[in-house]
């Protein structure tokens, strides 16, 4: 399990817009006070400085990213 850490001020603001623009992603909420543990997107659990990292990443930097192709199947079905 990822240790909680407190998010610093200039996180709250920037990942709050980036969630109002996109919705796919939720926060991830533990404990009476419900603290973010991280954001979920699909199946994915991102920590609070990963969510950082990616908003402060420029979309042609992910854009550049070589895309991975799945495993072959060698002629089975799924």
């Amino acid at each position: 399990m990822k240790t909680l850490t407190a998010m610093r001020t200039s996180q709250i603001g920037k990942i709050a817009r980036f969630l109002e623009e996109h919705p796919g992603f939720s926060p991830k909420l533990v404990g009476e006070n419900a603290d973010v543990y991280g954001f979920r997107v699909g199946k994915t659990l991102l920590s609070v400085d990963e969510m950082e990292g990616l908003i402060d990443t420029p979309l042609e930097a992910h854009l550049a990213r070589p895309q991975t192709r799945p495993p072959a199947m060698n002629g089975r079905r799924p």
